[in-house]
């Protein structure tokens, strides 16, 4: 399953990269390695909703539900965020990144935050 991970480079820029998280065999399907965290917020954003450079409060697993939003990092990366796109959030220091809300509709996701021995990739 590929996700999106948002981390800081060498240089205290953010990046974005596909990872692959790895997923094995189970009774209905394929599954991942079972992911803790110290629980789950709803977030819901209006269109044109901006949040200018930041860093993730924490390593957290964000998973877009409805709407639109737009992840720009440090190196000039844009990526759209729509339902069924994950990202795992890890620019933790540096720079950080831009998240603006675009479309017409509000945007609702999940977000996750993990416990520093989770591991998806």
């Amino acid at each position: 399953m590929r996700i999106w991970r948002i981390f800081t480079g060498e240089d205290g820029k953010s990046r974005q990269e596909p990872v692959e998280v790895p997923l094995k065999s189970a009774r209905f399907g394929l599954v991942s390695n079972l992911l803790t965290g110290s629980g789950v917020e709803l977030h819901r954003q209006s269109p044109g909703a901006y949040a200018n450079w930041h860093t993730a409060p924490r390593r957290q697993l964000i998973a877009t539900i409805s709407g639109e939003a737009e992840i720009q990092t440090g190196d000039g990366q844009v990526l759209r965020s729509r339902p069924g796109v994950l990202h795992l959030v890890e620019d933790l220091t540096g720079q950080g990144h831009i998240t603006r809300i675009v479309g017409t509709e509000d945007r609702v996701s999940l977000f996750m935050p993990l416990d520093d021995a989770t591991r998806l990739v």
